[in-house]
């Protein structure tokens, strides 16, 4: 019997569904906004590929973007979103504008090149994940680089009261690191700047 996971698969190849995506349009053109000049991409937590694909079509023609993702498989040793992600990116990861790095966000030395000049983090929502996230990536930001965050503030679908590692950890610590400057918020998403 096969799953709902592989049914959704089967229905995106097909071009009956999208890839699903916990981003916003608003956000996804925000992001967008903030991509010109921007060589070396990255996007922490792939999902499906959905915004991955949107960072490609919306960045310099000469830029990377690395789509780190640890892509756990699931019972039968298959991950369906990276099947997903791979199959909906084909033509970018083909050119080469799109590089998948099947790691841990913290463990990729070696596998995208340094500084980086834009990064949209949407992985482990924990607090240790958050914190693991920001420790390591707003180290390797160049400056006057990009950095989004995403669920870092409550919205209707996420009030009061729902909490998230991320919410308290941008709250508590990020909002405040001196090296940054906040540029922007939408939705549930926060954009700041290496100064």
């Amino acid at each position: 019997m096969i799953g709902s996971a592989a049914f959704h698969y089967i229905g995106v190849v097909a071009g009956l569904y999208r890839p699903e995506t916990q981003t916003t349009q608003a956000e996804r053109e925000v992001l967008a906004s903030f991509l010109p000049g921007a060589k070396r991409i990255v996007e922490i937590g792939v999902f499906e590929g959905f915004t991955t694909r949107m960072l490609a079509e919306h960045a310099d023609a000469d830029s990377i973007i690395y789509g780190i993702d640890p892509f756990f498989v699931g019972r039968l040793g298959i991950c369906w979103g990276e099947r997903i992600a791979r199959n909906y990116n084909r033509k970018y990861v083909r050119s080469g504008k799109v590089r998948f790095v099947p790691k841990l966000s913290t463990e990729v030395d070696g596998d995208v090149r340094f500084p980086v000049d834009f990064v949209f983090i949407d992985g482990d929502h924990s607090l240790d994940g958050i914190k693991a996230d920001w420790a390591y990536w707003s180290d390797r930001l160049a400056r006057g680089g990009i950095i989004a965050l995403h669920d870092t503030l409550l919205t209707p679908e996420k009030p009061f009261g729902y909490t998230l590692g991320s919410i308290d950890y941008f709250r508590d610590h990020i909002r405040h690191d001196a090296r940054f400057e906040l540029l922007c918020q939408q939705d549930s998403m926060s954009v700041l700047k290496k100064r």
